[in-house]
C-alpha cells in the first residue's frame, strides 16, 4: 500500500474513540453522582412553595430538571459524536490506503442542533443555583453596596455565600464546562486525523512517490454517491472494489481542479450549503460512511473484522444508553409520584424530563436502526 502508517487496525479506531468519550463521561459521571446520588438533596434546592412561593417553586422544579437531565443528555450526545468519529476515521484511512484523500466538510458545533440543545440545557440549569444561593442569603445580598465592593465582599464571605458558590462551581459548572470543551474539540474530524507529515518519517522518497498518485475527493461528492448506492457485483466484493467505483465517479487528480472551473465552484458552494443544512436536520452527524463500511457485500477480511467490532461497539453504547434511560425513568417515576401526592409544581420538572427522555430515545433509535438497516442490506 502507499502509506504504511495509514494501515491502522480497526481496533485502534475504537480504542481512540473510547479514550475520547471516556474523558467526557468521566466529567459527566462526576456530575451525576452529585445531582442524582444520595447527597443530591444537599446540592440542589428544595422547591417547597412555602419557602419560595408558588411561581418560584414551579421555576425551581423546571430548572432542577435541567440540572439533572443535562449530564444524561450530554452522555447520549457524546456517544453519538464518538460513533461519527469512528466512521469518519475509518473511511479516511481506508481511502488513503487506496491512494485516495477525502476532504471532510467542516461541521462546527454552532451548526449542530444537539450541541445547541446542550447549551440550552446548561443555560437553564444555571438559574437553579442562583435562586438557591439568593433565597438562602437574601439578608446578606440586601447589605451589598455596589459603591463599596470590598465591604460587600466581606459581608458575603461572612455569610458563606462565596463558599457555596465555590462548591457549586466545583461539583457542577467546572465539570460541565470541561465536558463541553472536550466535546467541542471532537467535532473537528480532520484535526484528530494523523497529519500527512507523519507518513514521510520512515521512507521519504517512497512516500513522496506515493503522494503523487493520490487522488482527491470531496465529502459531499462521496456522500452523495454512497447514498445513491454502489453497484458492487458478486458476493466476493472487497472494500477496494467499492473505492475504485467511488474514485471513477468522484475523484480528481488535483485539489485545485474544482477551483479552476467556475461551474464546479458554484456546485461546490451549493453542495457545501446543502451538506450543512443536512447536518442540522440530521442532528449532529451523518451516517453515510456506515452505508459503505457496513455493507454486507464486502467480504474482505478487514471489512468483516470491522463489522464485528462495530457490533461490539454498538453493544457497549447500548449498555450506556440503558443507564441514561434508567436514570431518567427513575427520576420521572419519582416526580410523577410527587405530583400524584399533590406537589403540583413538580409537573414542570416531569415535562422537562419527558422531553429529554424522548430526545435520548430518538438518538438511540436513529443510531441502531440505521446501523441495522445497513448491515442487513
Amino acid at each position: 500500500m502507499a502509506f504504511q502508517l495509514c494501515s491502522r487496525e480497526p481496533w485502534d479506531l475504537f480504542v481512540e474513540a473510547g479514550v475520547s468519550v471516556g474523558r467526557q463521561l468521566f466529567a459527566l459521571v462526576f456530575i451525576l453522582v452529585q445531582v442524582l446520588g444520595p447527597r443530591s438533596h444537599d446540592n440542589l434546592m428544595s422547591c417547597d412553595p412555602l419557602r419560595c412561593g408558588w411561581y418560584s417553586s414551579i421555576f425551581c422544579e423546571y430548572t432542577k430538571a435541567y440540572v439533572r437531565c443535562f449530564p444524561l443528555l450530554a452522555m447520549a450526545v457524546s456517544l453519538m459524536v464518538a460513533t461519527r468519529m469512528v466512521l469518519n476515521h475509518r473511511i479516511y484511512y481506508q481511502l488513503l490506503k487506496h491512494d485516495l484523500l477525502i476532504s471532510f466538510e467542516p461541521l462546527l458545533p454552532s451548526q449542530d442542533s444537539l450541541f445547541r440543545l446542550l447549551l440550552w440545557c446548561f443555560a437553564n440549569a444555571f438559574p437553579h443555583f442562583i435562586i438557591n444561593i439568593w433565597l438562602a442569603h437574601r439578608e446578606a445580598f440586601h447589605l451589598v453596596k455596589l459603591g463599596d465592593l470590598a465591604s460587600s465582599a466581606q459581608k458575603l464571605m461572612a455569610a458563606n455565600v462565596l463558599h457555596e458558590a465555590h462548591q457549586v462551581a466545583v461539583f457542577y459548572f467546572v465539570p460541565a464546562i470541561v465536558f463541553l470543551l472536550f466535546l467541542f474539540t471532537s467535532y473537528d474530524t480532520e484535526a484528530l486525523l494523523l497529519p500527512l507529515s507523519k507518513f514521510f518519517e520512515d521512507d521519504f522518497e517512497a512516500s513522496r512517490t506515493a503522494l503523487k498518485r493520490v487522488r482527491f475527493m470531496r465529502e459531499s461528492d462521496v456522500a452523495a454517491r454512497v447514498q445513491k448506492g454502489l453497484q458492487l457485483k458478486g458476493d466476493g466484493a472487497t472494500i477496494g472494489d467499492a473505492f475504485q467505483e467511488l474514485a471513477d465517479t468522484t475523484a480528481t487528480d488535483a485539489p485545485a481542479t474544482v477551483a479552476r472551473t467556475s461551474r464546479l465552484q458554484l456546485r461546490a458552494a451549493a453542495d457545501k450549503q446543502r451538506l450543512q443544512e443536512d447536518a442540522r436536520l440530521r442532528v449532529t452527524w451523518t451516517m453515510w460512511p456506515a452505508r459503505l463500511l457496513l455493507d454486507p457485500r464486502l467480504s474482505d477480511k478487514e471489512s468483516v473484522i470491522f463489522r464485528c467490532l462495530w457490533h461490539v461497539f454498538l453493544a457497549v453504547i447500548g449498555l450506556l444508553m440503558l443507564v441514561v434511560f434508567y436514570c431518567l425513568s427513575c427520576q420521572i417515576w419519582k416526580d410523577v409520584g410527587d405530583v400524584w401526592s399533590g406537589q403540583m409544581p413538580d409537573m414542570a420538572g416531569v415535562l422537562v424530563e419527558f422531553v429529554h427522555f424522548g430526545i435520548a430515545a430518538y438518538l438511540c433509535i436513529m443510531l441502531f436502526r440505521q446501523s441495522a438497516s445497513e448491515a442487513s442490506r
